[in-house]
């Protein structure tokens, strides 16, 4: 093997990266006493050091510091010897430099990784904030519109103090809806809003209160709700029911 070719493997044995051959011929290419591969050797292994040398300044969990440790510990009692001048103490060196290069950049991997799952997060939030707005936007034209109307309810028997109001637009059978004073909800139930709409309810969605008895459920377009006549809302089992079966909490009647 020519000299060039020995010069080309130096970086590679400061690595541990060689096979067995080559390895077994570097170390008695160098055991001749070859100044500029133990120069190039000697290159390499401060090169690795100092990389090491930077790790106590990373942030680096205690889980990736402990395993640097025990590489590093296990790498300074090499299992196999080197074949070499007394003089060389870069072996040890490189081999514990190479450990800590290594958690080095397993670390970096973990924070690179970590960064790409904030990036997944934040593109989800921004799009999700896009929706938002767009589905604001067009909340706020449906309220400005014409055609909508406001419909104020009232409270019914089991809580006369509460209030309501729809927002209603007829073209497009939807609107929104707010609410106040409602009385706080039993454990597993809910309370619906219905579109009655030539004599039939429909269920315009459900929706719960905060501890003041407010509430607010922006309404979807409502298939069938054709001619809408009364607004209405009552107390339901969780998830709703396709007809109202509880009392009546609230109600107004829209203007024809």
């Amino acid at each position: 093997m020519s000299h060039e070719a020995f010069a080309e493997l130096a970086a590679g044995y400061a690595l541990d990266a060689l096979e067995l051959e080559e390895r077994r011929q570097f170390e008695a290419h160098v055991a001749t006493g070859c100044a500029e591969c133990q120069t190039a050797l000697t290159d390499h292994a401060e090169t690795l050091a100092a990389l090491a040398g930077e790790l106590p300044r990373l942030p680096a969990p205690p889980a990736v510091r402990a395993r640097l440790l025990r590489r590093v510990e296990a790498a300074a009692r090499p299992s196999r010897p080197v074949r070499a001048r007394a003089s060389w103490r870069w072996p040890a060196l490189a081999i514990a430099s190479l450990a800590a290069a290594a958690v080095v950049l397993v670390y970096l991997g973990v924070q690179v990784s970590q960064l790409r799952r904030e990036l997944a997060v934040l593109a989800q939030d921004a799009s999700a904030l896009r929706a938002e707005t767009v589905r604001q936007r067009d909340l706020l034209a449906l309220l400005g519109a014409p055609e909508t109307q406001a419909v104020a309810l009232d409270g019914q028997a089991p809580s006369p103090a509460a209030r309501g109001r729809m927002w209603w637009n007829g073209d497009r059978r939807a609107g929104l809806f707010l609410a106040s004073r409602l009385p706080a909800l039993p454990a597993g139930m809910t309370y619906q809003l219905w579109v009655i709409s030539e004599g039939k309810p429909i269920s315009a969605g459900i929706f719960g209160v905060d501890p003041k008895g407010g509430g607010s459920l922006s309404v979807e377009p409502v298939p069938g709700a054709i001619h809408a006549e009364v607004f209405a809302v009552t107390l339901e089992p969780a998830g709703g029911r396709p007809a109202p079966t509880g009392q009546m909490y609230l109600a107004g009647k829209a203007s024809s």
